[in-house]
């Protein structure tokens, strides 16, 4: 890169030269330009350096010795290559290009879900890309001066990387095309690698539950996690709501796991109620007259395991609009949450194993020919683009309400409802344009801001959640107008219990 570069400036100052210009500028000549002066004014500047300093005491050699140009060392291009040895060696050379080309703009902070300044959180793409770029600075400075190989201030990094839910909303705004979901991404798999970050055991026991497809193991964790000890949380929410600060989350993570209650599971998973599925099958379903259309449906950990209620109902309408339901095995995760968390060889095995199932059953199924596949979670959307589950089954993947109204589903009904539009939108900010289309709601507001789930994030770091629920209710309290009570309407499972 360097050797081009240098050609790059040999070309320039030839073409400076033969249009009449001057290689020599406001910030002197130094040596690097040493070889593009004209032999002429060199000639005349050692005559006049020898005539009013004989002795040569002034910087002796200076623009007079061509042989220098092939020991310098010089900041502008050798230091350039000892900082890349830095950047590669600290495996930050990737994240450092990747925010090298903002501009500062601001246009990042509008949607951004972790910028609210009332409980100061600053951490929009454009401040962090600043932090990034001083963050950097600094590891180059201590390295080349302290002569540091361990890194030490990559620590800082973390708080940077965990203030985002990565629903990459700030990319469209973005003039240069930065995915500050991506740059989070790839900044927590540098303090992996580093064996810097930081995860707490709810975190590492729930991303254990999304990976296993062990029966025993889900149902036990079900049992112990979910109910007994969701129970457990939701006492213990009664009982220290005296002692929680009104404003602030509070010091202790403990505290912090009890400012707000988690909502009850249902009584059963969707495998609890379908016929018996092994490991390696999948399960069919035919509507009661001929089938209009064929689709297969992802449910996912949150609509299969968590909230099952959510893909019993979707299984029903498909089944109610004429579509064949193809249902793979049960316990599967799209990936999503270990990805974001950097648990590398995890999403990779995830990944890899489901590509692998996914091929073998549009293979079983190759005389059907699929419409759809359907999702009922944003962050599936997300994990299924990444495997290009589309190509396999009718070459897209669609939120159940959107297929829904494809397939003419109305319904009768008015009232005032509120919308929430997820960070992860299955919908692409056309919810409120299905709404009108299906019917049956009445007039229906919706409501900005993050509901504060964002998948664990809640349970890694709820003293920012905390202030992201705060806005929540704020902006939720603000659109009922003084009304006791309030119908909330969404495409995301995780906004439901956030």
């Amino acid at each position: 890169m360097l050797e081009r570069a240098d050609r790059v400036v040999d070309r320039v100052m030839e073409k400076v030269i033969a249009l009449g210009g001057v290689v020599s500028g406001e910030h002197g000549i130094g040596v690097t330009k040493l070889k593009y002066l004209d032999p002429k004014i060199l000639a005349e500047l050692s005559a006049y350096r020898l005539k009013v300093d004989p002795k040569g005491t002034m910087n002796p050699g200076k623009l007079d010795d061509l042989e220098v140009l092939q020991h310098i060392f010089t900041p502008s291009f050798n230091l350039l290559e000892l900082e890349a040895h830095i950047l590669q060696r600290a495996q930050i050379e990737s994240l450092s290009k990747k925010v090298d080309y903002c501009i500062r703009c601001g246009k990042c902070k509008i949607d951004c879900c972790v910028y609210y300044p009332a409980r100061g959180m600053f951490y929009h793409p454009r401040n962090k890309n600043l932090a990034i770029g001083s963050l950097i600075e600094a590891l180059l400075f201590d390295a080349q001066r302290e002569r540091s190989t361990d890194f030490a201030l990559l620590r800082w990094l973390e708080e940077v990387a965990d203030h985002c839910t990565i629903c990459h909303k700030c990319l469209k705004p973005c003039p240069v095309d930065i995915d500050t979901g991506e740059v989070s991404v790839l900044e927590r798999e540098i303090l992996s690698g580093w064996g810097i970050k930081h995860s707490t055991p709810m975190t590492e026991m729930t991303l254990s539950y999304l990976a296993s497809r062990s029966p025993g193991f889900n149902s036990m964790f079900r049992k112990a996690v979910l109910q007994i000890g969701g129970a457990a949380q939701r006492a213990g929410t009664r009982l220290t709501a005296p002692i929680q600060p009104e404003n602030d989350p509070p010091a202790l993570y403990p505290l912090r796991m009890l400012r707000s209650q988690v909502p009850e599971v249902p009584s059963a998973t969707l495998s609890d109620i379908l016929p018996e599925c092994g490991p390696d099958q999948v399960l069919v379903f035919e509507p009661e007259g001929e089938a209009e259309s064929s689709v297969f449906y992802f449910p996912g950990c949150g609509s299969e395991r968590l909230i099952s209620t959510i893909s019993m109902a979707a299984i029903h309408m498909l089944l109610e609009r004429g579509s064949r339901v193809v249902l793979p095995p049960p316990f599967l995760c799209c990936g999503f949450p270990a990805h974001v968390n950097a648990k590398t060889e995890q999403y990779g095995s995830i990944v890899l194993r489901n590509s692998v199932m996914f091929s073998q059953i549009r293979e079983m199924f190759s005389y059907i020919d699929f419409d759809a596949c359907i999702v009922t979670c944003g962050t599936c959307m997300e994990g299924l683009e990444a495997i290009e589950a589309d190509r396999l089954f009718g070459g897209r993947i669609k939120d159940i309400a959107g297929f829904l109204q494809e397939k003419g589903l109305t319904i009768e009904g008015t009232g005032k409802y509120l919308y929430h539009a997820p960070c992860h939108d299955s919908l692409s900010g056309k919810a409120l344009e299905a709404i009108d289309s299906i019917g049956g709601f009445g007039s229906v507001r919706a409501v900005p801001h993050c509901c504060s789930e964002a998948g664990t994030l809640s349970l890694s770091r709820p003293d920012i959640t905390d202030s992201m629920l705060q806005r929540k209710r704020v902006a939720i309290l603000e659109a009922m107008h003084g009304a006791s009570g309030a119908v909330m309407l969404t495409n995301c499972l995780h906004a439901f219990r956030g």
